[in-house]
């Protein structure tokens, strides 16, 4: 009851679970992870190797999943967990964020979080994310009629999904090092399936904002419609993508490895807006 009173009533967003893979006294610059649909902030292990050891790096728990609070009246929209990072940034003392990174459904979620609270963050690298055009527009991206299809069975048949999802993890399907999938994981699994990523709103946030954005996906990723992220390059001079020979839509190894390139070219203001090659000095911006 108190806690209905608390955040559902008055409002006030959760605290969520954190895992810091670095957390240096005086840390020179600091990295959030935001993992996606129905795994934790295991997901970023692969990554871990490749991280730097004076940078503080943190990794979330969405609401919802993994050790994070799930409340079964949630939407578990974007909104919703920007609001709840955010708690749980301001709850560890983290005021500013040089790069937030975040993987398929995480990636929507660092959208929304440089929407809402566009002082936080100075750029984002999204990785594998499920960027779709609106429903009005499905008539003329059949690619997106496909994978809402598929989504909506998924929502309108829940105890089957359910099913699936526990059999997934029992026998290690789902290759994601996050992904746990008990009873209430399943149902926040579900509703933030309709709301973050069947009615998302991505496609219009991310031209609106101005923060450098790197864009990483598997070119034979079955979850991505590379040609949105193609345009999105292709017309917004803030935003790059990079495209890599892979069916995978999880973090590998292979992954973690070119996504810590560019993390590492951001760090250093070295990355091109429209190229993302390294660019020489004197043509260099500021993050």
């Amino acid at each position: 009851m108190l806690d209905k009173i608390i955040h559902r009533w008055l409002r006030i967003p959760y605290s969520l679970n954190v895992h810091y893979f670095s957390r240096p006294e005086k840390p020179k610059v600091t990295i959030l992870l935001i993992h996606g649909l129905g795994t934790s902030w295991r997901t970023w292990t692969p990554l871990e190797p490749y991280l730097p050891k004076d940078t503080r790096v943190i990794a979330i728990d969405m609401l919802g999943f993994g050790n994070s609070p799930k409340p079964d009246w949630k939407s578990y929209n974007v909104h919703d967990q920007a609001a709840s990072i955010v708690a749980t940034l301001r709850r560890e003392f983290i005021n500013n964020v040089d790069i937030v990174i975040g993987h398929s459904m995480g990636s929507l979620a660092a959208v929304e979080l440089a929407k809402q609270y566009p002082k936080l963050s100075k750029s984002l690298i999204l990785c594998s994310p499920p960027i779709y055009y609106p429903r009005v527009d499905e008539k003329n991206h059949h690619p997106e009629k496909i994978l809402r299809a598929l989504y909506e069975f998924f929502n309108s048949h829940p105890c089957s999904s359910k099913r699936f999802l526990q059999f997934a993890d029992r026998h290690n399907i789902w290759p994601d090092a996050g992904f746990k999938a008990d009873e209430v994981t399943a149902e926040s699994f579900l509703t933030a399936l309709n709301t973050a990523i069947i009615n998302q709103t991505t496609m219009n946030d991310i031209t609106k904002l101005t923060l450098p954005i790197a864009i990483l996906s598997g070119k034979l990723d079955p979850l991505i419609i590379e040609r949105n992220l193609k345009k999105l390059a292709k017309d917004r001079n803030n935003i790059t993508h990079t495209s890599m020979a892979t069916q995978r839509h999880e973090i590998t190894d292979k992954y973690a490895k070119k996504l810590s390139e560019i993390m590492k070219d951001y760090l250093a203001g070295e990355y091109s807006p429209k190229t993302s090659h390294p660019i020489t000095k004197s043509k260099r911006g500021s993050l």
